[in-house]
């Protein structure tokens, strides 16, 4: 029986412009034993700072430095996309977040922003086939939610201003995904981050698997970990700091996310600074952001745009 194994990361969880980006890389190994990433793909991808051949996989922050980097995460990105579609490597950023499963450009609250219709990526050839694959596990699928202003603030008005239940509101519609997958009988193991330092999971995932068994593992500042059971079922869950430094499909989920909300605010800041000739751009998180609101908000009242729909409370 096949084995899933599943690496789970966000981006965007501390701004206040732009999106949460969170992501599932989902692989299928024919044994139980789970991927050595780096070491089984040691022909194709190398740590940031690696071979300049190969694929950089690695936490999305060392990867991406301020003036350095980019082309690297979206060379990643891309080509992670293309192993998910038979090859076709995205051409245009609807492209790129239909293949992730994330909607359309409205759903990705992209589209107030869109002055020259759907974006188009910078062009990427592949010369190595398959590049995240070996002879025991494939990548199966890459899901990835994008949670835009306007849809963060309306979590922020369900769960009373409380930001961490937006965040795991997120996680949960991935966590959800993959159990489905399972009804094939393959037992799954997703690994993650902690959400924010958290250690107590097990209420609300009782809240999302109502119908399941939870058996309660270690629960403390290294590990958090929980198995989940019904009808056949079985999803092993295991949430740890820094996960995306010892493992290759969080890692990799760290990359996706990072690349798919940096495009997205590569949008938004074509917008405003096509606007404002005089505004620089912003990342989005504190400090600067409210640099950026204080710029752009008087012609946001005058054009009628609710601050919700492009600046998240929290």
């Amino acid at each position: 029986m096949p084995t899933r194994w599943v690496g789970i990361d966000e981006a965007g969880y501390g701004p206040n412009l732009g999106p949460l980006v969170m992501t599932a890389v989902v692989a299928v190994s024919q044994d139980n034993r789970p991927p050595e990433f780096w070491s089984d793909l040691a022909a194709t991808v190398d740590r940031a700072g690696g071979a300049i051949e190969k694929l950089w996989v690695d936490d999305s922050k060392k990867i991406h430095k301020p003036g350095t980097g980019r082309d690297r995460l979206e060379t990643t990105c891309l080509a992670a996309a293309a192993e998910i579609s038979g090859g076709r490597v995205p051409v245009t950023l609807g492209d790129l977040v239909a293949v992730f499963g994330a909607g359309s450009l409205q759903d990705a609250e992209v589209s107030p922003w869109l002055d020259a219709g759907d974006p188009v990526l910078t062009p990427r050839s592949f010369s190595m086939p398959r590049p995240f694959s070996s002879d025991s596990w494939r990548i199966e699928t890459i899901r990835t939610v994008v949670l835009g202003p306007a849809r963060f603030n309306a979590g922020l008005d369900r769960f009373n201003s409380n930001k961490a239940k937006v965040h795991f509101e997120a996680f949960a519609d991935l966590i959800k995904h993959i159990w489905n997958l399972g009804i094939d009988g393959a037992v799954t193991h997703v690994r993650g981050d902690k959400h924010g330092g958290r250690h107590y999971y097990y209420e609300p995932l009782l809240n999302v698997f109502p119908d399941a068994w939870i058996d309660r593992g270690p629960e403390g500042p290294d590990l958090s970990r929980y198995t989940i059971r019904e009808r056949g079922r079985q999803l092993q869950l295991s949430l740890m700091p820094r996960a995306d430094s010892g493992d290759g499909l969080v890692a990799l989920a760290s990359i996706v996310s990072k690349a798919i909300r940096e495009y997205w605010m590569d949008v938004f800041n074509a917008h405003w600074c096509s606007r404002l000739p005089d505004l620089k751009p912003t990342a989005g998180y504190p400090v600067d952001a409210v640099r950026f609101r204080q710029a752009i908000e008087p012609d946001c009242k005058r054009r009628g745009l609710e601050t919700s729909v492009w600046w998240r409370a929290k």
